[in-house]
């Protein structure tokens, strides 16, 4: 996998770093946080993220199995909600936003 880039995460003092593969459109993404921080499953992951083509809809079906949710909202260009597995693992669920029409 190739290093697209990598920084620091403000809010949270970890660090994050995204990877891709020379042929697919997918990319995995790298969070470490320091020691104490206060999210994350039980096995010591924070999140998985799939994009999806209706966070609205998938967060919909998924929420009335998961015992913690964050409800969908806007966040720069994309779409986000968030929903637990079986392990207390955050599951995010995100679709890209549509650019503004700009006004005339």
């Amino acid at each position: 996998m190739k290093l697209l880039f990598k920084t620091r995460i403000k809010e949270t003092g970890g660090r994050v770093a995204w990877l891709k593969s020379k042929d697919s459109s997918q990319f995995l993404e790298l969070n470490w946080y320091p020691k104490g921080y206060k999210y994350g499953g039980k096995q010591g992951l924070d999140h998985l993220a799939f994009e999806v083509k209706n966070a609205d809809a998938f967060f919909t079906k998924l929420a009335r199995k998961s015992k913690a949710t964050i409800k969908p909202f806007d966040e720069g260009r994309w779409r986000l909600a968030y929903v637990t597995d079986p392990d207390g693992n955050w599951i995010e669920l995100g679709h890209r936003l549509r650019k503004k029409q700009k006004k005339h």
